[in-house]
């Protein structure tokens, strides 16, 4: 039977709330809960395109997934408006999901206006 418990880190080791016993032999697998959530980094991604590369560019779909050691949101970068249905990929940008800033390189809004204005003509831009 498949059972969630939620536990904290204290100096290395998980605590769990009393009462949570495991049989002997027990297969244990442990998620770390990223401090951002993905609500969180995709404002942090909205205000990082409308300051650098414009306010018709919006974060798409998010993954969790790692840059280095550290775990980070990337979402797909799209074009839209009002009217239109959202376009995209243009590109990938990244928001680190511990310090909550974006993780990108310094040509990745240039790379995405390019890919605004010229849509299909080049591969995605990524700011790693």
């Amino acid at each position: 039977m498949l059972q969630t418990f939620e536990g904290i880190v204290r100096q290395g080791t998980v605590r769990l709330p009393p009462g949570a016993n495991f049989p002997d032999g027990a297969r244990v697998y442990i998620t770390v809960i990223p401090t951002l959530d993905e609500c969180q980094a995709r404002r942090k991604a909205a205000i990082w395109l409308a300051e650098n590369v414009g306010d018709m560019l919006m974060p798409g779909p998010a993954v969790l997934t790692r840059q280095g050691s550290q775990p980070a949101w990337r979402f797909s970068v799209m074009i839209g408006s009002p009217f239109d249905e959202p376009r995209g990929p243009l590109g990938y940008v990244d928001v680190d999901a511990e310090a909550g800033v974006v993780i990108a390189t310094p040509t990745l809004a240039q790379e995405l206006i390019h890919n605004a204005e010229h849509p299909g003509s080049s591969a995605p831009a990524t700011g790693n």
